[in-house]
């Protein structure tokens, strides 16, 4: 039996459709990582994904973002505790808007991230991670190798063009150094508010020893810039003077920190 030639064109149409149907569907998940460092200015990424782009898992990555070297299967930076569970919504990508619920292992519940093209929404939550080296952050850090037990919180955020808008709190408890046998070294509150492209720092001290405060602002075109004042309570002040003198400019009983500045 001889087929039709407009039939045939339609055969040939819809099995090219169902390719590239089942080709999308079958996506890796690692396509979730090229989406996530375009989103964030290449400050976020996934590692070890599995799974598919559309449901899978990974860990996420805070990139040292002056690394050199390495390829795309290894990222420079400090790695999140814990997997990163994602379940993607297949119909809103066919209007261009994404919905997506996200979960990192000590969440107590998932969180909703929508939005469309130049703009990331993501709802409200928090999250506990034990032990956090943060080595690995770029300078200062790999010099001090800090580390500590983080929670972070955060409202609604947004996401446009690798600006902030929302606010977030990050709070390090029983921080320690590699360079300082004193431990704790103290525990810090950073309080995070972005708007209008730009995110403004600040850092109190909690407890501890070692005290700090301070506040910067960070934007896209200039980095990060923060300024801190460090200093040692009086019954500290001999086993962390070395320290002192380590993490920035002495200036009497205080120490200047400045980060980009």
């Amino acid at each position: 039996m001889r087929l039709h030639p407009g039939r045939a064109l339609l055969y040939v149409v819809a099995g090219l459709l169902g390719a590239a149907f089942a080709l999308v569907a079958t996506a890796p998940a690692s396509f979730a990582d090229l989406a996530l460092a375009r989103a964030t200015g290449g400050r976020m990424r996934l590692a070890e994904t599995g799974g598919t782009v559309w449901q899978g898992s990974g860990r996420l990555v805070l990139v040292d973002i002056g690394a050199e070297g390495g390829d795309r299967h290894t990222v420079a930076g400090v790695a999140v505790p814990g997997r990163i569970d994602w379940n993607v919504r297949v119909l809103p990508l066919l209007i261009g808007q994404v919905d997506a619920s996200l979960r990192i292992e000590g969440m107590a519940q998932p969180v909703r991230v929508q939005g469309g093209y130049g703009e990331i929404r993501v709802g409200g939550g928090a999250v506990a991670l034990p032990s956090v080296a943060l080595g690995r952050m770029g300078s200062p850090w790999n010099t001090l190798r800090p580390s500590g037990a983080l929670s972070l919180r955060w409202e609604n955020l947004a996401l446009r063009a690798g600006a902030l808008e929302g606010r977030a709190q990050i709070e390090l408890r029983d921080a320690a150094s590699a360079m300082t046998p004193v431990r704790p070294l103290g525990s810090y509150r950073v309080e995070i508010v972005g708007h209008g492209g730009q995110a403004e720092l600040s850092i109190q001290t909690l407890a501890g020893p070692l005290r700090l405060q301070g506040s910067g602002h960070f934007t896209v075109q200039t980095g990060l810039r923060f300024t801190a004042e460090a200093s040692a309570e009086p019954s500290a002040q001999a086993s962390l003077s070395s320290f002192l003198g380590l993490i920035g400019r002495r200036d009497g009983d205080r120490t200047i920190i400045r980060i980009g500045a």
